[in-house]
Parts: C-alpha cells; sequence; structure tokens
C-alpha cells in the first residue's frame, strides 16, 4: 500500500505453528498489495521448526517484497531462516545476551564474560571487530566491570553484540549475492 506518509505497510502473517493457519494467512495477504511481510506469532520452539515452517511459508509470499522475522534474533536461527528466504530480523537477543555477560564473537564464538578466567585475559574480546568495546578495552577489563555491576558492561556489550549481528547480517547478503545461500 502507498502510504502518503512514505511508510512502509507490512503485513503480519498468523497462524502459529499450525500449517494450514499459516498457509491460509499467507496466501490471504499475498493477495493484498503490502510493501511487504513479517511473519509473527508462535514460529517453533527450535532453529528445526522455525527453518520447517519458513520452507513452506515463504514460498507463498510475493518473492519481490521483503520478508521479516518478528522477535528471532539467535544467531543459528537468523542464519537457517536466512537460508529460507527470510531478509530482516529484529529481536532483545543481543541485548539481552549482554545484559547477562554474554559475548557474541567472530573469534571466540558465544563466552560469558564473568568466568573466572576472563579476569586473566588482557586481550580484545574478538580481534577481527573494529567496535569500541574491541579497539579500546580488554576482556579481563570488561570481566571486572561486570563482577563490579558497572552499567557500562552492559552498554559496551550491548554495542558490541548488535555491532556483531550488523557483521553477520553483511556476511549473508554477500553470500547471497555470492549465489553461497
Amino acid at each position: 500500500l502507498e502510504d502518503v506518509r512514505r511508510q512502509a505497510m507490512y503485513a503480519v502473517v498468523h497462524g502459529g505453528v499450525d500449517r494450514e493457519l499459516r498457509v491460509m494467512s499467507a496466501r490471504y495477504l499475498a493477495s493484498l498489495p503490502f510493501d511487504g511481510f513479517a511473519i509473527g506469532g508462535s514460529v517453533g520452539k527450535d532453529t528445526a521448526e522455525v527453518a520447517s515452517l519458513l520452507s513452506y511459508l515463504v514460498p507463498l509470499l510475493p518473492p519481490d517484497r521483503p520478508r521479516h522475522l518478528l522477535g528471532v534474533g539467535d544467531e543459528k536461527t537468523v542464519l537457517a531462516s536466512t537460508r529460507e528466504g527470510v531478509d530482516t530480523f529484529d529481536s532483545t537477543f543481543p541485548s539481552k545476551n549482554a545484559r547477562h555477560g554474554q559475548l557474541m564473537t567472530r573469534t571466540r564464538g558465544t563466552f560469558n564474560v564473568a568466568r573466572a578466567e576472563c579476569a586473566r585475559m588482557h586481550e580484545p574480546p574478538c580481534r577481527e571487530c573494529g567496535c569500541a568495546l574491541c579497539v579500546n578495552h580488554t576482556v579481563s577489563y570488561l570481566h571486572h566491570l561486570v563482577k563490579a555491576n558497572e552499567p557500562t558492561a552492559a552498554m559496551l556489550m550491548t554495542a558490541h553484540n548488535l555491532h556483531y549481528m550488523g557483521w553477520l547480517m553483511r556476511d549473508q547478503r554477500e553470500k547471497i549475492l555470492n549465489d553461497e545461500i
């Protein structure tokens, strides 16, 4: 729908994990002139269920318009959903992980900076990352902030985790453009 305020209008495909309801919702909404489609509600209890749902649902949506998965942001499910044709995501997962001391990195994977061994790690959290945390601070400093309940720790880790997710999606986009996905 063309919006006079120049905002994209998305339809939200619902139906839970019930295949018939999802198909009915997708077919009906795809017949309308929306700018894009969001997939919402319960999409499954794990990555395999999400991927299964998307494998039959995404092909029912117009291929020339964006597909957005609501509320999913863990790396494994984002990667599986991208392979199934989902274009964008939104989630509190990176900031929630940060508030619980979890740092998502390319070199170490996801790890908890509150662990005792992190107190002795005098190197950046991720050498391949250019965010403010990785350029200016060490894992041991971050460990200290977490142990001191310093709010700066959550702020730095949230910014880093969001930077990481941006990198992950750029990497996925590049793989799509190179026909690797």
